[in-house]
């Protein structure tokens, strides 16, 4: 684990109205993970990344008549690293716990619908999109995992998993299918 991690600390403030643009803010923070400490105050470590997002949203405050404020912390006085990376790892492992629950209603819903045997051919696209969704959801849960949760391990192999089983059930449709038809 790194030792010497330099953080952002970001604050804001902007007019009530129009409520849009908090929640354009709280979006585009939101997929940066930070971990608010208080109301429109967060923390996130220093990436390059991070800082030019947090830099187009410092002039997305600004050009709505607001307010932002964006410091580097190089030490804390009260809470150590370790628990921030606790913290930053709680909220990961309730986005991998909940995509790890879709994975598994996913694999499920393959079951069932080998077992009922019924529009088999019609199920493919529509897993195969669900599929993708989950892929992405992943990716984006990646980017912003930091400090390497231990579920995204897990998660990337359930992924692997829900793929396994649906190609398995994609060959046995077209082959069932293809029966049918005399191919």
């Amino acid at each position: 684990m790194e030792e010497n991690r330099t953080w952002y600390l970001f604050s804001y403030k902007v007019p009530a109205e129009p409520s849009t643009l908090r929640v354009r803010i709280w979006r585009n923070l939101k997929a940066l993970g930070v971990l608010y400490i208080q109301q429109s105050v967060c923390l996130v470590p220093k990436t390059p990344d991070i800082e030019n997002k947090l830099a187009r949203l410092r002039t997305l405050i600004g050009e709505h008549h607001g307010e932002s404020f964006m410091v580097e912390i190089v030490q804390f006085s009260h809470y150590s690293q370790q628990e921030l990376i606790q913290l930053f790892n709680a909220q990961r492992a309730m986005e991998y716990e909940e995509l790890l629950e879709s994975c598994s209603r996913f694999l499920q819903s393959i079951k069932d619908e080998i077992q009922t045997g019924q529009d088999q051919f019609g199920d493919i696209e529509e897993n195969e999109m669900e599929l993708m969704r989950l892929k992405r959801w992943y990716r984006k849960i990646m980017k912003r995992d930091y400090f390497k949760h231990e579920l995204s391990l897990h998660s990337k192999e359930c992924l692997k998993r829900c793929e396994e089983k649906l190609y398995s059930f994609s060959e046995a449709v077209y082959e069932l299918e293809g029966a049918y038809h005399g191919e």
